[in-house]
């Protein structure tokens, strides 16, 4: 697909260091360190003082707003380390302009690829498109790891229901899916605000991709909900599970206790020492009161095997 890039402004070779594709590109990108040449080259471009405090000082939320002429864009990435970081973009028809607090490997990424496609470094959509593109394939990263640690924890509640620290490991995935959450619906917003701009750098050319980013990033709030609902549900399952365990040990203790029931029985019964019990004098009286106790022990646990509620995993009564 041809592209017609616009004539760049004439900005000057101080700025040149600032555009990681080349100074041929649209794209110029600045950190905090370089936050007086930014604002040199925000004054020459008379930009609205509003997009230039948000440029700047950068927002809680993923938002898109036009001022006279430019677009912010303000976007969230997510680093490895599971963690959100803020790139601001001030999008014209000749320039892209972006800004981070601190160095990021993200915008190397974005880097190498425009200088894979030099043509599309000239045409500040295509800029645009890949910084949103890049954000969605990094947020989709995390979805599928943790989709993994789902995953494992599933197993592990199989493995482990007592312990303890799976129910403070779904505390703080939860906690940080809640987070990421409120981000993803927003930057949602955002793009679909992008995708349906009516702005000279955003035409039939660029459309499509935007379309596309849009569609891929879907999935990103879907995910995050189910996640939430899976985590609850593991949640649940250990507690099902610890309550199952707790059920079998109390049924272990009720069964024993009912075995010797009997037993303790019989034992008080030839230990009142009344004068008229001839087992007391009989010689065979002991052996004969321990055959009864362990007779009325085995048929009761026989009682119990034959009903299932002893030895076997099943809870059908026969």
């Amino acid at each position: 697909m041809a592209i017609h890039p616009s004539p760049r402004l004439p900005l000057g070779g101080i700025y040149e260091r600032h555009a990681p594709a080349g100074g041929q590109s649209c794209w110029f990108h600045f950190t905090a360190a370089a936050k007086p040449d930014l604002e040199r080259l925000l004054s020459s471009l008379s930009i609205h003082p509003l997009a230039r405090k948000r440029l700047i000082g950068g927002t809680d939320i993923p938002l898109v707003d036009e001022y006279e002429g430019f677009l912010f864009v303000s976007l969230f990435i997510i680093r490895p380390s599971g963690r959100t970081a803020n790139i601001r973009l001030l999008a014209a028809e000749r320039h892209i302009i972006s800004y981070m607090d601190e160095d990021d490997p993200f915008i190397g990424h974005v880097k190498e690829r425009l200088l894979d496609h030099r043509d599309q470094a000239l045409y500040p959509g295509y800029v645009l498109y890949h910084f949103l593109d890049l954000a969605v394939t990094r947020f989709l990263q995390v979805i599928d790891q943790i989709a993994d640690r789902i995953q494992a924890l599933e197993r592990q509640v199989f493995a482990t229901p007592f312990a303890n620290e799976i129910g403070r490991e779904i505390y703080r995935m939860k906690t940080h899916l809640h987070e990421l959450r409120q981000v993803a619906e927003a930057q949602e917003e955002a793009i679909k605000t992008i995708r349906h701009a009516e702005l000279p750098y955003i035409n039939a050319e660029t459309n499509p991709y935007i379309d596309e980013v849009a569609s891929r990033f879907a999935r990103v709030p879907a995910a995050l909900d189910a996640f939430k609902e899976s985590l609850s549900a593991i949640f649940d399952l250990q507690l099902s599970l610890k309550s199952d365990h707790m059920n079998v040990i109390m049924k272990t203790l009720t069964l024993v206790s009912v075995i010797f029931l009997p037993m303790t029985f019989i034992a008080g019964v030839y230990g009142m020492n009344f004068s008229f019990m001839p087992e007391l004098k009989w010689r065979y009286g002991y052996p004969f009161a321990l055959l009864l106790m362990a007779t009325v022990a085995v048929l009761i646990a026989l009682y119990f095997k034959r009903k299932g509620w002893w030895g076997e995993t099943g809870t059908k009564e026969k």
